[in-house]
């Protein structure tokens, strides 16, 4: 089993801030962030399946782009509000109890789907009824299913000094990357073999199955107690204006709400530009969306731990080849071209990820890394909410290259935010001094 380069290590006194006096060995922190990765990975399956077989799906029971965007908009608008929350629960009673949570809660709402899916593609429910049944299963995921990436994000941070912060989240984040590889791929595969439900069905058990074993094999000693703080989506959001925090959030705003619309947007774009049936469209946009998380693991397993650098150069970096990769794909001339474009979108974006994620994880107090994650991990959900307005609805509305022709501007905002803001440059530096003077300065 590989393990990411970082993991295990420790730095003179650098143990979980809740239990200094009982840190856990390099072989334990070492298992414990495996399983965290094949955790995160199974997830990560099953969101990225929804991207290859929800399109061709909405043209099966002939529905518009747009309600495919509305089950989008519902999860990420539930995702966004309970991450913050979910992250500062994991500050009070522990990492592992709202891992697991969320695990539940993510394999739950996957049979959801799956039967809204089964329903409606067999007439048993009208096409928009089984379409609801859809969006309401994805809000479960979003408003409890969101507790485990957080969660998982801060039990890596509690386990690693600043130095080896941003590579080891990196290879973290990498599992959601993996994920988006295996999952297109598998939905390619399998969909049409065993029928959209019954591949969901399958997604499901192997999430429940990590969920039993994140329970009773990920050691957490002594869960954080931390009280007081009031547990409420407007508490913690008033967080991301701490002026440590703001570049980047956002940063992570302008580049996930460009990831999600290329997302949302890439399956259309390549039936519609190529003439595909449904059927050939789940198979070329499999493809792409295969290649494009391979491009976001290359960077983030590969190109992060090689150039060992600044979380503010993998931002600069990574957000101008999203703005190339966007380029690319507005004025791809064919298939090829258009996958070549995605790939560029998605490693830009594995390089922006990490070094955002990273810097906010710097910026703060060890107490905070929770909070932090929260707002990190909401990020995604801005994207999300707000995509089928810069995706698919200007892919009908104005054309279908203008959703990525907005994507290079984001892009490129982001890339004056990294560049420019001093709060990303200080970030690193002040982290490092802080752990050059030991436990208990924060």
């Amino acid at each position: 089993m590989w393990t990411p380069r970082g993991y295990g290590r420790i730095s003179p006194g650098v143990t979980p801030p809740y239990d200094p006096s009982n840190p856990s060995s390099p072989q334990v922190r070492r298992r414990a962030f495996r399983l965290l990765f094949v955790a995160l990975m199974a997830t990560a399956i099953g969101n990225s399946m929804l991207f290859a077989i929800l399109p061709p799906l909405a043209r099966d029971l002939e529905v518009d782009e747009v309600w495919v965007g509305a089950i989008y908009t519902l999860s990420a608008l539930l995702f966004l509000t309970m991450s913050p929350v979910w992250g500062a629960l994991s500050d009070r009673y522990g990492r592992r109890p709202l891992i697991v949570f969320g695990l539940a809660a993510f394999g739950t709402s996957t049979l959801v789907f799956a039967a809204g899916a089964w329903a409606g593609q067999t007439g048993l429910l009208p096409p928009m009824a089984a379409i609801v049944a859809m969006a309401l299963a994805r809000c479960l995921f979003g408003g409890l299913g969101s507790a485990t990436n957080p969660s998982a994000q801060a039990y890596v941070a509690d386990r690693t000094s600043p130095a080896e912060r941003t590579e080891s989240l990196a290879a973290l984040t990498a599992a959601f990357g993996l994920g988006s590889v295996i999952g297109p791929a598998l939905a390619g595969a399998f969909a049409e073999r065993i029928g959209v439900a019954g591949f969901m069905i399958a997604i499901s058990i192997l999430v429940f199955a990590m969920a039993a074993a994140i329970r009773f094999g990920l050691p957490e000693r002594t869960p954080p107690k931390r009280q007081g703080r009031p547990i409420n989506p407007f508490i913690q959001f008033k967080f991301a204006a701490d002026p440590r925090l703001t570049a980047f959030m956002v940063f992570g705003c302008a580049l996930w709400l460009s990831q999600a619309a290329s997302l949302q947007a890439i399956a259309f774009y390549i039936m519609d530009r190529l003439s595909l049936t449904p059927d050939q469209g789940l198979q070329l946009a499999s493809v792409a969306l295969t290649a494009g998380a391979a491009g976001l693991i290359f960077a983030q397993l590969v190109v992060i731990p090689a150039l060992k650098t600044s979380p503010r150069v993998l931002m600069i970096l990574g957000a101008a080849i999203v703005v190339v990769g966007n380029i690319e794909l507005v004025f791809a001339p064919n298939y090829a071209a258009l996958v070549f474009g995605y790939i560029l979108n998605a490693f830009g974006f594995g390089l922006c990820r990490s070094g955002f994620t990273g810097g906010a994880s710097l910026a703060v107090n060890p107490e905070e890394q929770g909070r932090a994650a929260g707002l990190t991990t909401a990020t995604a959900g801005v994207g999300f909410l707000i995509a089928p307005v810069t995706g698919l609805w200007l892919y009908q509305a104005v054309a279908p290259s203008a959703p990525f022709v907005l994507n290079a501007v984001l892009a490129a905002a982001g890339l004056a935010v990294a560049a420019l803001h001093p709060r990303v440059r200080a970030a690193a530096a002040e982290a490092l001094d802080r752990d050059r003077q030991g436990p208990g300065v924060v």
